[in-house]
């Protein structure tokens, strides 16, 4: 009798604490098991997601997962491979660093002072010279630069990309490719383009010529990774667009 007694009061005390854990406590011990940068990531990707209006069915199709496996990413509920993670920056039009950028620091308005743009040339050290004008915000939906046209001594063969691009030449001229049309460009003047059709710019007898190129894309926000869309979707005019 004393040990059934004694077999009662051991069960009354434990009982209690051997329930089932509280509703939650599962998804907060997940979420313990999340790091801080995996959390960034997830809002990051939520972010872009709804930045370039996709749902979660259509980037999962696009990248080859589950729905349900982005849902769980997204409310930090598992981590995400660095392999995924790629797959996801491609389908987005992203560099794989968008995911990993300080949201903390973003950027209302972006300064450029004249001539203190970030330097930089497209396709190699023999490339076009240009600009960036706005380097300091994240996620664009345009990029504009100052291109300088002269700098190349041979003219690159006209190419595509995505998206559409606006050209107005600062100074100097020369010659706009488009398709199969040729046509002259002075200071002054200005084209928008679908950049889907190969284009590009030739400098006329040599004589120095600058323009503002601003490229823009459905598909492609803009992380300061202009030579990204200009090396795996073509090129700028030939140099800018």
């Amino acid at each position: 009798m004393g040990r059934l007694t004694a077999s009662r009061s051991r069960r009354s005390q434990s009982g209690p604490a051997a329930a089932a854990p509280p509703l939650g406590s599962g998804r907060r011990r997940r979420l313990a098991d999340i790091g801080a940068a995996e959390i960034q990531v997830a809002e990051r990707l939520r972010q872009l997601r709804l930045e370039k209006g996709l749902t979660l069915a259509a980037l999962a199709s696009a990248v080859g997962c589950s729905m349900a496996f982005l849902s769980r990413v997204e409310n930090h509920k598992v981590s995400i491979p660095i392999a995924a993670l790629e797959r996801l920056a491609a389908a987005l039009g992203v560099s794989i660093s968008a995911f990993f950028e300080n949201q903390a620091q973003h950027v209302l308005i972006s300064l450029c002072r004249n001539g203190e743009g970030r330097k930089a040339v497209l396709r190699g050290p023999r490339g076009f010279a240009y600009e960036i004008l706005v380097g300091d915000k994240k996620g664009k939906l345009m990029e504009p630069i100052i291109l300088d046209v002269t700098a190349v001594p041979k003219t690159p063969l006209p190419r595509p990309h995505s998206g559409e691009e606006f050209n107005y030449i600062l100074e100097g001229e020369c010659d706009f490719l488009y398709g199969k049309q040729t046509i002259r460009l002075r200071q002054g003047d200005a084209v928008y383009y679908d950049a889907a059709i190969p284009h590009g710019v030739t400098t006329v007898d040599g004589k120095p010529c600058r323009m503002l190129a601003v490229v823009a894309s459905r598909d492609y926000l803009f992380h300061g990774d202009l030579d990204r869309l200009i090396n795996e979707g073509g090129a700028l005019p030939a140099t800018g667009g």
